[in-house]
């Protein structure tokens, strides 16, 4: 994945307070695909109001300093040629707080193609690879 590959949407001034954090595999095969949809899918973002989404890709996968690399955790096969075969990918939405959250996802689960977006995303991804998380900002 190169810089032309990250999806993303600007802020437009809005602070966002809340992320909606996704890790999932992709097969290798897949990659052209997911980047093409993944245009689709920031063009339909930005109609329904998502504050800014990017997608990033797991560059290293040992351990360091005592921490697990999160490629260990999220591994769906025990296979290591199948492992080489796919790649780790971190997607954030951010969104205002958890109210707005909740108003776009009303938004999209009535939005026939953004049902049929999340369709053919599924279809690429690793089955049961996908892990996310709601995150709040804390101020430190």
């Amino acid at each position: 994945m190169n810089n032309s590959d990250v999806i993303e949407k600007k802020e437009n001034g809005q602070n966002g307070n809340y992320i909606v954090m996704f890790i999932y595999r992709v097969p290798k095969k897949n990659h052209e695909a997911l980047i093409r949809l993944g245009k689709q899918v920031n063009d339909m973002f930005n109609k329904v109001g998502v504050l800014r989404s990017e997608v990033f890709r797991l560059s290293k996968t040992e351990d360091m300093m005592g921490f697990t690399n999160v490629s260990k955790i999220v591994s769906t096969s025990n296979d290591q040629e199948e492992e080489e075969e796919e790649e780790v990918l971190l997607e954030t939405q951010t969104y205002r707080d958890h109210k707005h959250l909740a108003e776009v996802g009303a938004i999209m689960e009535k939005d026939k193609s953004a049902i049929m977006l999340y369709q053919q995303f599924i279809n690429l991804i690793v089955p049961n690879s996908c892990i996310f998380g709601e995150f709040s900002r804390i101020n430190m």
